[in-house]
């Protein structure tokens, strides 16, 4: 039986067939084909995995993320940041990384984070000289924060299917986070001095001041959505919801940019992603049956414990593993189909699964910008109208870097762990 649901996952997989009817084709063959007459079961596993209350926050930040694209909200982050830090070595490419944390603190998505940065600041790279493969780079890399910044939706998934505190992977991320994007900052500062790349002039206080008024309103909304989570006013999925009013009423009544003529369009934005995501939900569930009801969750933490009772072999391991399937799977169906496998063998060697849902995160996000089949750098190459293998050259850099964080952050699991410590987590 479990011979037939890899082996047809993985070929229909590879032959291009969309993650959701890989998930359910395999699924649905393996048990017409052992057990038929457990088809009537699919319907009750399907409404079950998404009769889940954590869940909803998955749509309401999308929204709360399609709200800010149209509010101007990127625009008026960015020319924030290029304010502060435009006049130093590289200080268009360090507002990307700092713009793609803040909007990734509302949005919860990568590719949402790469699409409303990357419009903005890969055109304007290009002008300042920047080399256009090298600045789709920057941005795919960068924009992978979304998903690591809280509120992050992959976090919210694997706190979901883990049974682990949303709250508590939330407060996990922020220092990991923020060392990748410290890395991709250094690392862009030494680019620029070797490229003899020209400064910006530096911009005076009364400008700095202006423009923090006007961008006063989107720099807040992460800490209103993080502060309700960790001071106990409300919860990630009420969050999610304030987050959505929040951004309809700025973009309304504030920025006055969001027209009532688009409202339409980004609830059918956020219906149309927010469907894909608990398509892939509901059939991964199904995949992930079949594999719990054959033991195989078990096998696999009993196999590895046997490998080894080192966490750190364990996670060289799993890195290895995780490097190669990002490249060809993306971050939600990995999440979904290996978390019940892996959460008995991550209990079994006494890994914090606090610590484990971060670096499951970070490893999976290095395969978004890998060749051949990265998302988010598809969506950035999209943006700059670039062909992908143009842009291997330059990207090879940034998945290094990425690769020595997920490392640091594997070998100190403190970063993750000690602002959950002092929230009691």
């Amino acid at each position: 039986m479990i011979a037939i649901l890899i082996i047809t996952f993985f070929v229909l997989l590879f032959s291009r067939v969309p993650v959701i009817f890989s998930l359910s084709g395999a699924a649905l063959l393996t048990i017409y084909f052992t057990q038929p007459q457990d088809l009537i079961v699919i319907p009750q596993i399907i409404f079950a995995a998404n009769d889940s209350f954590a869940l909803l926050a998955i749509p309401f930040f999308i929204l709360a993320g399609n709200f800010m694209e149209y509010s101007g909200i990127s625009k008026r982050l960015i020319s924030f940041f290029e304010k502060i830090v435009g006049h130093i070595p590289g200080g268009l490419g360090v507002v990307a990384t700092i713009s793609c944390v803040f909007f990734g603190a509302i949005s919860g998505s990568a590719p949402a984070t790469v699409a409303a940065i990357g419009t903005i600041m890969i055109p304007a790279m290009a002008e300042k000289g920047y080399s256009k493969h090298w600045g789709a780079s920057l941005v795919a890399t960068s924009g992978t924060l979304g998903a690591i910044i809280p509120p992050s939706i992959p976090l919210i998934l694997y706190g979901v299917l883990s049974g682990t505190s949303i709250a508590a992977l939330f407060a996990a991320a922020i220092l990991p986070g923020l060392l990748i994007a410290l890395c991709l900052i250094i690392y862009t500062i030494i680019y620029a001095r070797q490229k003899g790349m020209k400064r910006t002039a530096k911009c005076t206080f009364k400008d700095v001041f202006k423009s923090g008024i006007s961008a006063f309103w989107a720099l807040i909304m992460p800490l209103i959505i993080l502060g309700g989570i960790y001071s106990g006013y409300f919860t990630p999925t009420e969050a999610a919801t304030i987050a959505s009013v929040y951004g309809l009423l700025v973009g309304m009544f504030i920025y006055r940019e969001l027209k009532i003529k688009q409202i339409p369009k980004i609830f059918l934005d956020t219906a149309m992603t927010s469907a894909k995501i608990m398509l892939i939900i509901t059939f991964a569930a199904a995949f992930a049956t079949i594999l719990t009801r054959n033991n195989i969750p078990t096998m696999i933490a009993n196999g590895i414990t046997d490998i080894s009772s080192s966490p750190i072999i364990f996670y060289a391991l799993f890195s290895v593993f995780m490097l190669l399937l990002g490249m060809f799977m993306s971050v939600l169906p990995a999440l979904i189909v290996l978390t019940p496998i892996l959460a008995p063998a991550v209990k079994a060697l006494s890994i914090s699964p606090i610590h484990f849902g971060i670096v499951f995160v970070v490893l999976m996000l290095i395969g978004t910008i890998s060749p051949p089949f990265g998302l988010d750098l598809f969506v950035s190459c999209g943006i700059a109208k670039l062909d992908i293998d143009k842009v291997v050259k330059e990207i090879w850099k940034f998945l290094l870097i990425y690769i020595v964080a997920a490392i640091i952050i594997i070998v100190f699991p403190a970063i993750s762990l000690f602002i959950p410590s002092i929230f009691g987590f």
